[in-house]
């Protein structure tokens, strides 16, 4: 048996496989699956390689499986009817295992034959297929090949085409040429224009004439000076012009041209009447070929513009005469506006007339709005920005600049409006500067001019209020300055209105310079009127009584007319260079940093005017604390009774009581330390107010040596001693706390026994018997006491 039948045997049948329920579809299903399997199969492979399938072997097995089916069926019909036929079904079984193999025998041989069917087609395929690859290689060359050849063929054509167009260019330029020397001919031989060719009579080619002529007429220069620079020195000059001579066809050729443009420009002046724009464009074109023939009928065509001529139009901006208040100032304004408002509509419409007409729109807009800022600008402005006189009051002045800086901004407003239309053909805001360019010429100088008129009205004034005056001003010029000044001169203008240079020649005029002397002049004031003020008496004469309340009022007054004069003042300046100083960092600082050099200069001149204020405060205050102390030295002096120190023993004195000359001196001393808390702050009030302490008891021991005591008259000071320590430490002094102690401790020297004195010296005073010697001469038993059989100046005379 074939390998195709061993693979797919027929399963085995027994009389049990016809029991129950058998169908005989599923046994015929059975029994040709496996050989309708590979057909199945091979069909796919037909399919795919396209190759006919063999149709005799299915023909065959269905023909042996329709007579199974009829025999089976026929058995059936006799078993259904109980038939008993003679019927063997080994015999059938026999017989169909033969057909079955006749018929795999023949299936298989089919096969085989399919198989070496499909094989030989399979390799006709490949070779078909390489044969095809070869072809399309073969194929795919030859389009490269001849991509090649239409290249070169393109080059080739290309080199061809621009030697056809160079050559076409020569044949032109020739027949030029030609032309040129005809027309040439035309002008050396005519006397009359009418002789000329039609080229130069057609009205419709006046273009081409005036291109053709201008040509003409550079040729015939060219040669003329070229026959004049060959002529030898020698010989005599070319003769005149005659008929036929290039110099002639010159001659012609000019006159021929200031015919032609005197025409076009009769023509464009009629188009212009009648706006025709057509015509207008025309004649533009034509005079493109005239030298600067263009801009000429640009220039023609703006004087004949509305703004310049129209008596309507030339009224705008007349309002702008003298202003002398407010009133006329805002009329005046009113006035410019209109005219600005007119001069940009006129720019829009004539922005579009002028695309329309000329070759070169933007030149010709540009022309136009220079033209109007020349004339009509500067002429209104002219009128409105007349300058004061020199001798104009400072109100005149600032409502001067007020004026210019509004006018510039709506100046500077009006070439912004101007530059949209414009595009960038031209800069307009460099219009606007010029025009402005006389008028603030001498800026800032008319700035300083107004500042150096307002401080000198308020120089002889130091206070808070006036600095701050002074601060608005600077403050309202640098913002005109930063409006009127352009980028790179602002950092410049503005550093002169802080700080002068040292070559300025005009004095008090910026702010530094200003506020300097202000405060100055008020220290010197205020200074002189304390010091004058100290010198007065004060004392019962002026309090009239030595009850405390009538005490206090006398020191108050003499204390706010004296040292708290100068301490008022003082305040001022403090508080004035920290409004300098803001000033600079919020207004000056910003508008300058620009400039390294220009904010290098603001930052030294505002470090030395700190300086030089600060020094001159020092020797205020040091004026004022001498003067302070004079009147304290002359009041204590004045108030102090020798009797208050060495009273009667019959009358002894109230212990429980400061002298009167005490309770004088505390009242003044207390109410300067008020004023130093109140004015002065800080570290300045802190030092002030140490100095004061100081130098109180530097006085007091002084006035302690004045005077004799008696044991009772020591009392009486160490009373003093004790109110004058407890108003020094309302002023928180540490280091005249210490003086004070020391001061309370020598009056124990006046106090003691005499035989006590050496212990107290040498042990808790730890002082120099000679130092010593200068408080024990105060004790009015100096001369009288002594200890053992020395007295107390033998005792005390060497340490």
């Amino acid at each position: 048996m074939s390998s195709v039948t061993g693979q797919n045997a027929m399963p085995a049948l027994s009389l049990d496989s016809f029991k129950g329920q058998f169908k005989i579809t599923a046994l015929m299903d059975k029994i040709s699956n496996p050989v309708l399997e590979p057909q199945r199969q091979a069909k796919a492979i037909l399919a795919k390689t396209g190759l006919q399938r063999p149709k005799e072997s299915l023909q065959g097995l269905s023909q042996v499986t329709e007579q199974l089916v009829e025999h089976f069926d026929k058995y059936a019909t006799i078993r259904a009817k109980g038939d008993h036929l003679d019927f063997s079904w080994q015999t059938v079984q026999t017989l169909a295992e033969q057909e079955l193999r006749r018929l795999q025998s023949q299936l298989d041989r089919q096969m085989q034959k399919l198989q070496r069917s499909v094989g030989e087609a399979e390799r006709d395929y490949q070779a078909e297929v390489i044969e095809l690859e070869a072809v399309v290689e073969e194929v795919h060359e030859g389009f490269q090949s001849l991509d090649q050849q239409m290249s070169r063929a393109g080059q080739t054509a290309t080199k061809i085409g621009d030697r056809l167009q160079s050559a076409e260019s020569l044949r032109s330029r020739a027949e030029e040429a030609i032309s040129c020397i005809q027309y040439m001919q035309n002008f050396a031989a005519c006397t009359d224009f009418a002789e000329l060719p039609e080229l130069f009579q057609d009205s419709s080619r006046l273009s081409q004439a005036a291109a053709m002529t201008g040509r003409l007429l550079s040729v015939a220069r060219d040669v003329s000076g070229a026959r004049e620079r060959a002529a030898s020195p020698s010989k005599l000059p070319v003769a005149s012009a005659k008929q036929g001579s290039i110099e002639h066809a010159a001659h012609q050729l000019e006159a021929y041209r200031a015919l032609l443009e005197k025409e076009v420009i009769a023509s464009f002046d009629k188009a212009v009447h009648q706006k025709d724009l057509g015509t207008m464009a025309e004649c533009a074109q034509v005079m493109t070929q005239f030298e600067r023939g263009d801009v000429a009928l640009m220039q023609r065509y703006i004087s004949t513009r509305p703004l310049f001529i129209d008596a309507r139009e030339l009224a705008l901006g007349q309002g702008a005469a003298q202003v002398t208040d407010t009133s006329s100032a805002i009329t005046a304004l009113r006035s410019l506006a209109a005219l600005y408002k007119a001069i940009v509509q006129a720019v829009k419409d004539e922005a579009i007339i002028m695309e329309q007409v000329f070759p070169a729109p933007g030149d010709a807009l540009v022309m136009f709005v220079t033209r109007l800022y020349e004339q009509r600008v500067q002429a209104s402005l002219d009128r409105l920005l007349v300058a004061p006189a020199p001798t104009a009051a400072a109100e005149t002045l600032q409502q001067h600049m007020k004026l210019v800086t509004e006018a510039f901004k709506r100046t500077m407003a009006l070439a912004e409006s101007l530059q949209e239309v414009v595009g960038e053909a031209a800069n307009v805001a460099d219009l606007a500067n010029a025009v402005f360019s006389d008028i603030l010429g001498d800026y800032p100088d008319m700035e300083l001019q107004w500042l150096r008129l307002l401080h000198q009205s308020k120089s002889s004034q130091m206070s808070v209020e006036v600095a701050q005056e002074h601060l608005t001003w600077n403050m309202e010029s640098v913002e005109r300055c930063t409006v009127l000044s352009t980028e790179a001169s602002c950092p410049s203008y503005v550093r002169q209105l802080f700080h002068a240079a040292a070559n300025q020649q005009t004095p008090n005029s910026c702010l530094l310079q200003q506020i300097s002397r202000l405060v100055l002049t008020g220290l010197a004031a205020a200074v002189e009127a304390g010091v004058r003020a100290s010198e007065a008496p004060y004392g019962v004469a002026t309090a009239g009584s030595a009850g405390r309340t009538a005490i206090a009022k006398a020191a108050s007054v003499a204390s706010s007319e004296g040292l708290g004069r100068v301490l008022d003042a003082v305040g001022s300046v403090s508080v004035i260079i920290g409004l300098v100083q803001q000033h600079h960092v919020k207004v000056i600082q910003p508008r300058v940093e620009a400039s390294g050099a220009e904010a290098a200069a603001c930052n030294a001149g505002l470090s030395g005017l700190t300086k030089i204020l600060e020094d001159r405060v020092l020797a205020s205050l040091q004026a004022g604390l001498t003067a302070f102390f004079a009147q304290m030295d002359r009041t204590l002096t004045t108030e102090q009774k020798r009797i208050d120190f060495r009273p009667p023993e019959d009358l002894p004195p109230p212990l429980d009581r400061p002298t009167d000359a005490c309770l004088f001196a505390t009242s003044l001393l207390t109410t300067a330390g008020k004023a130093v808390q109140q004015l002065l702050h800080g570290t300045n009030g802190s030092a002030f107010t140490s100095e004061l302490a100081r130098r109180m008891g530097a006085l007091l021991l002084i006035h302690m040596q004045r005077y004799s005591y008696s044991p009772t008259g020591a009392l009486r000071w160490k009373r003093d001693i004790t109110e004058y320590t407890d108003c020094i430490h309302g002023f928180n002094a540490q280091s005249a706390d210490d003086s004070f102690t020391e001061l309370a401790s020598l009056v124990n020297i006046l106090l003691v026994a005499p035989e006590r004195l050496l212990g107290l010296i040498d042990g808790s005073l730890r002082i120099s018997h000679q130092q010593a010697l200068k408080y024990i001469k105060l004790r009015e038993d100096f001369k009288t006491a002594k200890i053992g059989s020395s007295t107390l100046a033998m005792l005390f005379a060497n340490d």
